[in-house]
C-alpha cells in the first residue's frame, strides 16, 4: 500500500515559511486517518534530536475513518519536529521538519489506496 500524506504538502509550506513565534507551550493539530489502514504507532520528537521519541498515541490504534489529535510541546521554543506514522499493514511514512507552531490548529488528511503508482 502507498501511503501519501496530503498534509505533508501542507506542512512542507509552513516549514518554509519562517518559523512561527511560539505563543503557547503546546501545539495542536489533528490528523484523519482516510488510508483505509489502523494506524498503530505515532513517533514525535524535535528535529534537533537523533531518536523519534516515544510513540504518542493513547489507543491501541486509530482506525481508518477516525482523528487523532496531536498535542506536542514547545515550551523550549522548539517547532521543528520529526512525525513517523505506522499502519497495521506494516507501512511507515515520516515527515521531517514539521513546523507545528505554523500548523497549530490546522486539521489534515492521511490518505492511501492499494495499488497506486
Amino acid at each position: 500500500m502507498t501511503i501519501r500524506l496530503f498534509a505533508a504538502a501542507l506542512l512542507a509550506a509552513a516549514a518554509l515559511s519562517a518559523s512561527a513565534t511560539a505563543q503557547s507551550v503546546y501545539s495542536q493539530v489533528t490528523v484523519y486517518n482516510g488510508s483505509g489502514v489502523a494506524i498503530t504507532a505515532v513517533f514525535a520528537g524535535p528535529s534537533s534530536q537523533p531518536d523519534w521519541g516515544h510513540n504518542i498515541l493513547d489507543t491501541a490504534q486509530v482506525g481508518s475513518g477516525e482523528d487523532l489529535v496531536v498535542t506536542l510541546s514547545n515550551e523550549d521554543g522548539e517547532c521543528f519536529y520529526d512525525l513517523r506514522y505506522d499502519f497495521a499493514d506494516g507501512d511507515v511514512f515520516e515527515e521531517y521538519q514539521v513546523d507545528i507552531c505554523a500548523a497549530n490548529g490546522q486539521r489534515f488528511e492521511i490518505t492511501g489506496t492499494s495499488g497506486v503508482k
